[in-house]
């Protein structure tokens, strides 16, 4: 069993059998008022306020037994570091409870999650994303493209159950570009968009992209927080 939910921005919950995957959960959103007696993790790529933020360590009171994997760049101090929560750094593979955890380097600020667990690897890209900004010099949008490009070559005909990839307006044209290019070079059995400030038309308007023809067989349309997927 693998269950989707959108929660909100870059957040998604995905529920298997035993345990529960929340990434970048930042406090907005709903969340169940339980899991039973499945294990709970919490997976923060970076420090953005839009992707993490300190008060989600409170829900350890709701959801006993969690455990937070956060990126390295989200910083505590010695005497506030607790045994439950562990920090992950970029290209680096991690076994931390029921989980193998594969680590990218994101092009902005911390990491993108490559998840294994029951049976199922599920990709999360935080922040990792080709960039491409308007009004910004050739040089600078020319190395994020090759920045791009060199960590999804180490996705090469990876399968993925499900992955989770930004389309951000602000990105004008360019919104689809880093979408195009992961599905260029891994294989994924559910895709779905995110990172889109709630602009759902965006979402939409990804499906008649012609750029996007024959890519988008497994593509999930978003339309509203809460919206869940009941997927094999």
């Amino acid at each position: 069993m693998m269950k989707v939910r959108f929660v909100c921005h870059s957040c998604f919950m995905v529920e298997f059998d035993k345990s529960v995957l929340i990434f970048d959960y930042y406090g907005e959103g709903k969340l169940p008022e339980s899991f039973g007696k499945k294990n709970v993790y919490f997976l923060n790529s970076h420090g953005h306020p839009d992707h993490f933020k300190r008060e989600i360590l409170d829900l350890r009171d709701k959801y006993p037994g969690a455990i937070y994997i956060l990126s390295s760049d989200i910083y505590f101090k010695k005497e506030n570091r607790k045994d439950w929560i562990c920090q992950v750094k970029a290209r680096e593979t991690y076994e931390i409870g029921e989980l193998h955890i594969q680590t990218l380097r994101s092009t902005d600020m911390g990491v993108a999650f490559v998840v294994e667990t029951e049976g199922k690897r599920i990709y999360h890209a935080g922040d990792l994303n080709w960039w491409h900004w308007e009004g910004e010099d050739k040089a600078w949008n020319n190395n994020m493209a090759a920045n791009y490009k060199q960590e999804m070559d180490r996705l090469s005909k990876v399968h993925f159950d499900a992955a989770f990839l930004p389309a951000d307006p602000r990105l004008a044209d360019a919104y689809y570009w880093g979408i195009k290019y992961f599905l260029e070079q891994a294989e994924a059995e559910h895709v779905f968009p995110m990172h889109f400030w709630e602009k759902y038309e965006l979402c939409r308007r990804l499906c008649s992209q012609p750029e996007m023809e024959g890519l988008l067989a497994h593509y999930h349309l978003i339309e509203y927080q809460g919206q869940e997927w009941d997927l094999c």
